[in-house]
């Protein structure tokens, strides 16, 4: 049965936006490798991601509905499990960073454990209210998100100093790979698009690439700015939004740690909610399958919280990458063939 349209090219673009944010918001710098390694090396992926979306956009912008059921038929249930399965990992994930990130920077908040079960049953909650009242929630965050990170840059403190800015050189191949492929595997907008396009009013092509030119636009920003204010000092705190809002202060407020947290933790809530909404798709009953991967997600980000396991790990960037491929390239690009295919028999 196809998806019911209810959104908006626009507001599907923002939801993807705030996914990728998410994961921007708990990246955590390892080493300084802003600049101009970073920089060139999201341009590269954001052009290969171009690429890659072509099949999913072409179908969905010819007429299909449903990749999913395009392709595997009466089997549609086993591969909307594959999709929920990767999801539900997705969110553990970005539940667990978003514990150690509370754990690292305000220890006194709540114990990580309980941080994540209290975000995963708000993003359960937020997952049964629906595509419409997740798309409407990601227009009000996405706002939030931009006059917080305007704010930031406009009252920011710290020096300009454009010699950070340093020209790329053969020394910089090795983060600008890298970052490329980190870029790259965080790409699981692909296989979100694939499932949420199916709800779009029309307009597949602008929600695409328009997520691709937002996302590319604000993130070169956020490392420009980054790279030309904070440079090295970002390897003290380790997030670079967070430690670009340290050198932000007004007359009202002296310090921005606590407005980044409550943006963060409305943005988690939301983008899990999308998760798991997702993952509710695989069953006939919506509500309880929700939370049952909500349980699933909980499980998973408090396993991968205790052994810190990371999503820059060389088998979880394997495992995203190959979700990408998967779910987000090679199903679309066969539901695209064979909806091709329909077409030429039919005339």
């Amino acid at each position: 049965m196809p998806a019911e349209k209810k959104i908006s090219a626009g507001q599907l673009m923002l939801m993807l936006f705030l996914a990728r944010i998410m994961h921007t918001m708990i990246f955590r710098a390892s080493h300084s490798a802003s600049g101009a390694a970073m920089m060139l090396g999201l341009l590269c992926s954001t052009a290969v991601e171009a690429v890659l979306a072509i099949p999913a956009v072409w179908y969905f912008s010819a007429g299909g509905s449903d990749p999913i059921r395009e392709i595997s038929g009466k089997y549609s249930t086993a591969v909307r499990l594959l999709y929920s399965g990767y999801f539900a990992v997705i969110a553990g994930g970005t539940v667990a960073l978003f514990a150690e990130f509370l754990s690292s920077e305000f220890s006194n908040v709540a114990p990580p454990a309980a941080a994540i079960i209290l975000l995963i049953l708000a993003a359960a909650y937020c997952a049964c209210l629906g595509i419409e009242g997740l798309a409407r929630a990601a227009t009000v965050v996405f706002w939030m998100f931009v006059l917080l990170f305007g704010l930031m840059a406009a009252v920011n403190e710290g020096g300009f100093d454009w010699l950070n800015l340093r020209p790329f050189t053969a020394e910089d191949a090795g983060s600008f790979s890298d970052y490329f492929f980190e870029s790259l595997s965080s790409g699981w907008w692909l296989p979100m698009f694939c499932v949420l396009a199916g709800h779009l009013k029309k307009g597949a092509v602008g929600a695409a690439y328009g997520y691709l030119v937002l996302k590319l636009l604000i993130l070169e920003t956020l490392l420009l700015l980054v790279t030309i204010v904070l440079w090295r000092y970002v390897d003290v705190i380790g997030y670079p939004i967070f430690a670009l809002g340290a050198y932000a202060k007004t007359d009202f407020i002296e310090r921005f740690d606590a407005i980044n947290m409550l943006v963060w933790a409305i943005n988690c809530t939301l983008v899990v909610g999308i998760y798991l909404f997702i993952c509710s798709g695989s069953l006939k009953k919506p509500k309880p399958a929700a939370i049952l991967f909500a349980i699933a997600a909980a499980v998973f980000g408090i396993f991968e919280y205790k052994n810190g396991l990371r999503f820059d790990q060389p088998w979880f960037l394997g495992f995203k990458l190959a979700g990408v491929a998967l779910l987000g390239v090679i199903l679309p690009s066969a539901a695209a063939v064979k909806l091709l295919i329909k077409r030429s028999s039919e005339r």
